[in-house]
């Protein structure tokens, strides 16, 4: 619900900042004071187009900041948190929006920068607005399935859900049946495929760890000369001609020899010597045996090369390494097999997806002939609201279209049509009236909806034209009721509405240094009994008129307090 309005600079308005109640708020005040200002600036914090002209007169910009209290709208909490604008208090959403005069706007949600469509993405589930300026959910047709199933929810949601499960069901099946089969022309071409690829790679021949060896035989062929170098220096160094390595390993093993028995010390050394030696033997037989042995041949280079190349393209196509290339293989015999065996799990399919239509249409069957009872219902209900609201000769109708295909919202959307006076079609919503007879129109529907409606604060503007008498008391009765449910905001001329408010805030204009301002308070008790007096004779200090003021503002505190309102 909304909690707390500022207001800088709009219009009249040089600074208003006003908290709200839940229940039924009414805003009253003379003509001209300013309580279409007060709708604008809210229409321009909700993200509404709104013109540079509201900027007060001499001031640069203006700004509007709204509080709404979000306790337990758990979809807009997390939407919030998606969207990257986390409440910095929980359940408090803070919206703000400065317009400048060079037509710049600046908006804010719980203090991070917004473009306009977000703020009015958000706005669009927390208010609507009703009057002048529309901001109207219900005349959207899209919606219209939502808020007759809303009205019989009980009835309706069990088939909604058998009719959502039916229609996942199917296009499971449909999926599969598509994917696995298609059309023969693209299961030919799949097939085709599918064997070229394994026929690929199994042509290759691959296995485990080649590639690793095939790199490591490739270096050493790219190495080759330095490779048959080192192994002649090395071999020339342990044993060639002259004095080498071992032949002065040797020598000095021979030494020690003789002094060997003369300690333990000495004779330890002369062993790691003879150790030394034998060691130093292996070496110099290995290297020329591996000399012997070592041989650069030019066409097993390239061998490994077209091999590694191979490799390069298989992992091009299939995979990063052997075992992806493998997992890519094992994965299109499983498809290729399923294919070439298809024709008796595609008549399996096709008769799972029959049944799955069948279920699917009993379910969308049920859920028509319950949302043409609700509707039925409904419109019986909108018939009598219209009525009561000053309708006399007001129809109401609930047209159901047909949708082609499996939709998990079942097999029809639907359209409200209304016909507001004698003799007048049927007609969408948004073509049959505007001004205060669609605000009464408006109400109608909501106290109809009010229950399944997740939008809370309800803002009616100049709803009040065009009725006196007992339809006002009708309007306020239904104000009352919507109430329990929503927050509603109404600007109203009438004493017998504002009589019912819960709260009841004055909207006055004053001059000041000869510059028109216009005010919004909330009224004491006493108070309202002296606005609601003159509401009903401009004579709000008379005795007469203020006596009958607090009789009716008291009888209907004491009748709501009772339930006979509302």
């Amino acid at each position: 619900m909304l909690q707390r309005l500022f207001v800088k600079n709009v219009a009249l308005i040089e600074e208003l900042d006003v908290a709200f109640t839940a229940g039924f708020n009414v805003l009253t005040g003379e003509t001209g004071a300013g309580k279409s200002i007060v709708i604008d600036a809210v229409n321009l914090v909700l993200g509404e187009r709104a013109s540079r002209e509201l900027i007060k007169h001499g001031a640069d910009k203006a700004r509007v900041e709204a509080v709404f209290e979000i306790k337990g709208r758990d979809g807009l909490l997390s939407a919030l948190e998606e969207m990257g604008l986390p409440c910095e208090e929980p359940g408090e959403l803070l919206l703000s929006r400065e317009m400048s005069a060079a037509g710049k706007n600046i908006c804010r949600v719980n203090g991070a920068l917004v473009n306009l469509a977000t703020l009015k993405e958000i706005t669009d589930q927390l208010v609507d607005v009703h009057g002048q300026h529309a901001h109207q959910s219900l005349l959207s047709k899209s919606r219209h399935m939502e808020y007759l199933d809303s009205f019989a929810q009980e009835e309706i949601r069990p088939w909604k859900e058998g009719v959502a499960a039916a229609a996942a069901r199917y296009k499971q099946v449909q999926k599969e049946l598509l994917e696995g089969f298609g059309s023969e022309e693209e299961r030919a071409r799949e097939m085709d495929m599918l064997r070229y690829q394994i026929q690929e790679i199994e042509k290759a021949g691959l296995y485990e760890g080649e590639e690793e060896a095939l790199l490591g035989e490739r270096k050493v062929l790219q190495n080759a000369a330095r490779i048959m170098e080192a192994m002649e220096q090395g071999s020339e160094a342990l044993s060639g001609e002259g004095e080498t390595a071992l032949s002065l390993v040797n020598a000095a093993w021979r030494q020690l020899q003789g002094i060997g028995e003369l300690s333990a010390e000495y004779g330890a050394l002369s062993q790691r010597l003879e150790e030394a030696y034998y060691a130093l033997e292996d070496i110099s037989y290995s290297l020329r045996d591996m000399q012997a042995g070592f041989e650069y041949d030019p066409q097993r280079a390239e061998q490994i090369e077209e091999r590694l190349a191979l490799y390069h393209s298989l992992k091009r196509k299939y995979g990063e390494d052997y075992e992806a290339i493998m997992g890519y293989l094992a994965a299109s015999a499983e498809r290729l097999e399923k294919l070439e065996g298809s024709e008796e799990r595609r008549a399996n399919l096709e008769r799972e997806l029959q049944q799955a239509a069948e279920v699917y249409r009993q379910q969308a069957d049920g859920l028509t002939q319950a949302r043409r009872a609700a509707a039925a219902a409904l419109e019986t209900g909108m018939v009598q609201e219209l009525k009561e609201l000053g309708f006399a000769h007001g129809d109401f109708a609930v047209a159901f279209h047909p949708v082609d295909g499996i939709s998990s919202l079942g097999a029809e959307r639907v359209e409200f049509l209304l016909s507001a006076n004698a003799g007048e079609p049927l007609k969408p919503l948004e073509k049959v009236a505007s001004g205060g007879e669609m605000s009464r129109i408006m109400l109608a529907m909501k106290a109809m909806f009010a229950k399944g409606d997740a939008i809370e604060t309800l803002i009616f503007d100049e709803i009040d034209t065009g009725i006196s008498g007992r339809i006002a008391s009708v309007v306020g009765e239904k104000m009352v009721r919507i109430a329990r449910d929503h927050q509603v905001l109404c600007v109203t001329h009438l004493p017998q509405i504002a009589a019912m408010a819960d709260a009841h805030y004055l909207v006055e204009k004053s001059e000041t240094d000869g510059h028109a301002r216009t005010s919004l308070r909330a009224l004491t008790l006493q108070e309202r009994y002296v606005q609601v007096a003159a509401m009903m004779s401009g004579a709000g200090q008379s005795a007469a008129a203020l006596e009958h003021a607090k009789e009716l503002v008291d009888s209907c505190a004491a009748a709501k307090a009772e339930g006979k309102i509302g």
